[in-house]
């Protein structure tokens, strides 16, 4: 999906020599060649005060789409990441009105559009997509994410110069040197908000474009987010067309993301979220040859038959007639390319699962195919492959509600919208026990009874009236105050990383969540999306793992025509209450309506079957109880006192005792690995991150 850097010397800074911005340019474009392997280009501005520069993976237009762009008049230059849908339509109605393309490309639109449209643009482009874009005339820089942050973008200002890159390592070249942002990193605020672990570099937020003008001025201002109806609004139709708007919205989404110019693929797993997409694929391509058929890859946990989810992708894929290729993965090989993981996705990683898709990204890449069919997000994938664009799950759990702790929050509020439909729901005397229930079942915390309290003597007042945050904070958190150096927690402003999750959340939601406005349900929806999805999943198994090798992937429940229509559906056909047998007894199908618009396109075992997490396993006791597993084994090797002490805020005395206790009695469970384990990853990754970024050792 390509990449690309750019930078901004505003008016006051000295720009270097025009010849040795473009060096430094191409320098920033060798680091991250990866992504773009097809072709390379650069513009440096007569005033040599910007340049741009892109790797291209061709898509569409392989001939003459190649990058920078530009206008007829050179006025106005841009490099794009990602891909443009129904791109067709618009280029034809820009014609008719008198504009020109150079190209067939879809990236070209972003020109065009600006000409007319001016930021407006924005509301036209759909898919998933960065741009840079620098207007000569205006001496403006606008820098571009797409909704829901498929795509990445980075910015810094780095002496003077302004710094966009599709990650952070391309800033190295253009004179920015690393460092800890240790407030961040004491509370998660790579997943909690827009920083990173490095001081100054933050993420555009999704739905967020950036001005930059040679002042020096940078604002950032968002264009579209996701919005939730009034939980008392009335339904404007039926259930069994809302059905139907769903699967006619999804099967247009896998249509545009059709599109190619060479082969594709798909990643399909035991799920309904890839199995429905690879259903969908296959119905629309024999709608002109009835022999068509996919390839598919899986990932195959060969060490571990409980959470081996390929026997059910070989199952799809013979239901859909698809080639079925499995992807060994093992403990040795996961392990193998972790620290490979780290540095293509530039975070820290506690689990598998960034292993996992590089891992099958690599397979798809060694097949010879570009692109891949992402279908699942934190389940096992499998990639079918055919014309060589991908399609992908991600994003579906986040706006259908298909997580564990989603039913806490549906549970939490009455659905006055649902009641208006005629469903049957369960009292507020029913929906209570049922909540106790599944707290049980799960082990997921309920939002404690004083968290709105306004009285002093409570404690501190949570800013969303939501239980799933509480477990956003149990999956990030590792680690508690033990495992930092004196003076370090202190020194980032205390340690809340639940605060943080909270207070990253527009302040809009927060007020329609205390207010009860909206429904807890999509509150929760919301703020998964926002930083589970768009600040790790997107990231981590996304974006970075595919392009790692070269892979595109399109995110097909993602397009915002679709969310924006099932956000305003009833939370109670997104978490279907069921009655059981006997009085007062209920249960919950979650993913209720994606179940029944997407059920021609998969078999009953998938349309009935409950989701399951993934969860890429450590492979179990080792024969001789001496001997190491391959993730101890290089724990050992990679974490010793001289590398922890070398970061300069993690307590080597504390991990000492944890590392002896992790190797000495490990602690061994299916599909999980040992918190002990999860913790000292979290510590590889920073030592990974300092030696490759070159980070100075923090001084508190």
């Amino acid at each position: 999906m390509c990449g690309l850097i750019s930078a901004f010397y505003p008016d006051g800074v000295t720009p270097p020599a025009a010849e040795a911005l473009e060096q430094s340019l191409n320098a920033s474009l060798d680091i991250i060649e990866y992504r773009g392997p097809d072709s390379r280009g650069t513009y440096v501005s007569p005033d040599g005060r910007v340049g741009l520069g892109h790797v291209r993976l061709s898509i569409i237009d392989l001939e003459t789409g190649l990058q920078p762009l530009s206008d007829e008049d050179n006025l106005i230059h841009c490099v794009v990441t990602g891909e443009i849908y129904d791109h067709d339509r618009i280029r034809t109605e820009m014609q008719s009105q008198g504009y020109s393309f150079k190209t067939k490309c879809d990236s070209e639109l972003v020109v065009q559009l600006y000409k007319r449209d001016g930021l407006n643009l924005l509301f036209h482009l759909r898919g998933e997509f960065a741009f840079v874009l620098y207007d000569v005339k205006r001496r403006l820089l606008l820098a571009v994410r797409d909704r829901f942050g498929i795509k990445p973008l980075y910015y810094t200002v780095s002496d003077g110069c302004i710094l966009f890159g599709s990650e952070m390592k391309t800033f190295m070249p253009l004179g920015w040197r690393a460092e800890w942002d240790i407030a961040s990193i004491v509370n998660y605020g790579d997943f909690g908000d827009e920083r990173t672990v490095f001081k100054g570099v933050k993420k555009l937020p999704a739905g967020y474009f950036a001005i930059c003008r040679a002042s020096g001025d940078l604002e950032t201002q968002s264009y579209w987010d996701l919005s939730y109806p009034l939980a008392s609004a009335s339904p404007s139709t039926s259930i069994d067309s809302m059905i139907q708007t769903v699967r006619d919205l999804l099967v247009e989404s896998v249509r545009l993301r059709l599109r190619s110019d060479v082969p594709w693929a798909v990643y399909l797993s035991g799920g309904i979220d890839s199995s429905s997409v690879a259903g969908i694929a296959t119905q629309l391509l024999r709608e002109t040859d009835p022999n068509a058929k996919l390839t598919a890859f899986t990932l195959a946990f060969v060490e571990s038959e409980a959470t081996d989810e390929s026997p059910l992708a070989e199952r799809t894929a013979a239901h859909i007639g698809a080639d079925l290729v499995k992807v060994e993965a093992t403990e040795a090989k996961l392990v193998g390319i972790l620290e490979e993981c780290v540095w293509h996705s530039e975070m820290v990683s506690a689990t598998f699962h960034g292993a996992g898709k590089l891992l099958l990204s690599k397979a798809v890449h060694d097949a010879g195919y570009k692109v891949n069919l992402l279908l699942s997000p934190l389940i096992q994938t499998l990639i079918i492959l055919c014309f060589q664009v991908v399609l992908s799950g991600e994003g579906s759990d986040e706006v259908f509600g298909g997580y564990p702790w989603f039913p806490l929050d549906y549970l939490r509020d009455s659905d006055p919208a649902a009641a208006k439909l005629g469903i049957n729901l369960p009292s507020e005397a029913e929906r209570h026990p049922l909540a106790e229930e599944y707290q049980a079942v799960t082990g997921i915390k309920q939002l404690p009874p004083d968290a709105l309290s306004l009285h002093k003597s409570d404690g501190p007042r949570h800013l969303l009236k939501i239980s799933g945050h509480l477990s956003l904070e149990s999956i990030f958190v590792l680690q508690g105050t033990d495992l930092y150096r004196p003076g370090v927690v202190d020194a980032a402003g205390g340690f809340n990383v639940l605060q943080c999750i909270e207070e990253g959340v527009n302040v809009r939601v927060r007020q329609n969540s205390i207010s009860g406005d909206w429904h807890s349900l999509n509150v929760s929806l919301y703020t998964a999306a926002k930083s589970f999805l768009g600040r790790g999943i997107l990231n981590f198994v996304g974006d970075r793992a595919d392009m790692a090798h070269a892979v595109e992937s399109r995110v097909t429940f993602l397009d915002h025509h679709l969310v924006e229509y099932v956000n305003r559906i009833p939370p109670s056909l997104k978490i279907r209450p069921v009655s059981g047998d006997q009085p007062g007894k209920w249960s919950l199908v979650e993913k209720w309506i994606l179940r029944e618009a997407v059920k021609p396109f998969v078999t009953e075992e998938i349309y009935l079957r409950k989701k399951n997490a993934f969860n890429p396993p450590p492979s179990g006791p080792p024969a001789v109880p001496s001997d190491l597993l391959p993730l101890q084994a290089h724990l050992k090797a990679r974490i010793t006192q001289v590398s922890v002490e070398k970061l300069g805020f993690i307590e080597w005395g504390y991990i000492q005792g944890l590392l002896e206790e992790y190797l000495t009695e490990p602690r061994f469970s299916e599909g999980n690995i040992d918190p002990r384990g999860r913790m000292l990853m979290l510590v590889l990754s920073y030592i990974v991150l300092q030696e490759r970024f070159d980070v100075p050792t923090y001084k508190c």
